[in-house]
């Protein structure tokens, strides 16, 4: 149903993040988890229109045909977006702990040279 919508805010607030604390949002890899949100989101998207969830007009979700299906759409949002939002977090989280473990504690400047082709 609505599902994608708190993954996507949350992509949204971290791309404003990353944006904003430049320094901070490399030290912090954010970009990884700015990558994995909007990802997934889209194919959320792209999932739920191929299902017929979301639809080209108003209301634009096919669970929301009336203003009484608006707590339904609100739990869920609740409930599985924000599992999911967790999960990808907690995925996030493991990458950076795996990467500053493996790369130490500079690990974005390392993975950016390895990016470069420059080695560790």
């Amino acid at each position: 149903m609505a599902c994608f919508l708190a993954p996507l805010a949350l992509a949204v607030v971290v791309t404003a993040l990353q944006r904003t604390f430049r320094r901070a949002s490399e030290r912090l890899m954010l970009w990884v988890l700015s990558t994995m949100l909007w990802g997934g989101s889209l194919l959320l998207v792209l999932e739920h229109a191929w299902h017929g969830e979301i639809v080209p007009w108003p209301p634009f979700l096919t669970a929301m045909q009336s203003p009484s299906d608006i707590p339904v759409v609100l739990n869920e949002v609740l409930t599985v977006g924000m599992s999911m939002n967790a999960a990808v977090t907690l995925a996030w989280l493991g990458v950076l702990r795996f990467s500053r473990a493996k790369y130490g504690g500079l690990a974005y400047l390392k993975l950016g040279a390895l990016r470069r082709g420059r080695g560790a």
